[in-house]
């Protein structure tokens, strides 16, 4: 990699997001969609991954769900995160490019609705998509994306509420009726996209106002029934702390897609038991840092109850005001 020249300043970074889409053949084996991009004035053609450069305030996850959509036509919910590519651009810009494993939505078709951007989209198995690929990075994402596919997973998601009336600032009568702020409420917005993105079934909060205002909006976006649970109130922690860990063995019985929101004091709880089913050092450390007004870590959990275990984790926090 060559330096800039003295007195020059360094290319910006640009920042993209992309998805290995996988879905099973008939006969059961992996297959993965790629993109045909016809030459342009500032590329060659290739095939590569559906993905691209992040819009404006736009977190990863969100560019990647929509390039995805844009590019192939197929709605896709992310499951585990795969590694990071970096390199150089044609025009010598640095490049960073998050991509994730991800699977269709049922009864999603792929097409090309952009055909000046791509003119052809495949599904293939791996030994084809190794041949068609015209980068050797992307063949690095490809053996880390069917090597994760291996393991079938699903995400529970551990949320702190948004931005909420200082307590020092609350003369509404009790704490559980304490609301968010402006600026709450534009996290809880802002969090809607975000969350929707994995493949969250159930929405489980503490029923404090707080709480319950972080969640709705994302719930009516994609039509999640929101549960109230007092044990994940800080009252309810208090009064039973054995109830908050209850709760999360009920969703790790369950073993579908949960978010589960709550309190400071309720948090480090349910955040350490997830850390004990953690199998890396990095990610177990990424479950028990803590968790800033709005932002939510993404446990990816394989198998269910006494056989559930955290296989990656990642966090996000919205960007409000977008």
């Amino acid at each position: 990699m060559t330096p800039p020249a003295a007195g020059t300043t360094a290319p910006a970074v640009v920042e993209a997001a992309g998805c290995v889409v996988v879905r099973r053949s008939r006969g059961g084996q992996p297959q993965v969609l790629l993109v045909h991009r016809p030459a342009t004035a500032r590329h060659d053609r290739d095939w590569s991954w559906p993905k691209g450069k992040l819009e404006e305030g736009e977190p990863h996850p969100v560019a990647a769900v929509r390039e995805t959509l844009e590019e192939t036509g197929c709605r896709v919910r992310l499951a585990r995160p795969l590694p990071h590519l970096r390199y150089r651009t044609a025009d010598g810009r640095r490049k960073r490019v998050r991509y994730w494993l991800a699977f269709t939505a049922p009864g999603e078709t792929a097409h090309t609705p952009s055909p000046d951007e791509v003119d052809e989209v495949r599904w293939c198995s791996g030994e084809e998509a190794r041949e068609l690929l015209t980068y050797p990075h992307d063949v690095r994402v490809l053996d880390a994306a069917l090597a994760a596919a291996r393991v079938r997973t699903w995400p529970l998601v551990v949320l702190r509420h948004a931005k909420a009336v200082p307590r020092d600032r609350w003369d509404g009568g009790r704490d559980a009726d304490r609301p968010l702020l402006d600026r709450g409420h534009e996290q809880a917005h802002a969090l809607a996209p975000l969350l929707g993105c994995f493949d969250v079934r159930d929405a489980v909060t503490s029923p404090w106002a707080r709480c319950v205002q972080t969640l709705l909006p994302a719930a009516d976006a994609a039509s999640w029934r929101v549960r109230g649970e007092e044990a994940l109130s800080e009252d309810g922690f208090d009064e039973d702390p054995a109830g908050t860990g209850a709760v999360l063995d009920g969703l790790l019985a369950a073993g579908r897609g949960a978010v589960l929101c709550s309190h400071r004091p309720v948090l480090p709880v349910l955040q350490e038991r997830l850390a004990g089913l953690a199998q890396d050092a990095d990610d177990r450390a990424r479950l028990l840092g803590k968790l800033a007004k709005g932002e939510f870590a993404v446990a990816h959990v394989s198998g269910r109850g006494a056989e559930a275990r955290v296989v990656a984790v990642e966090r996000h926090q919205p960007v409000a005001g977008r």
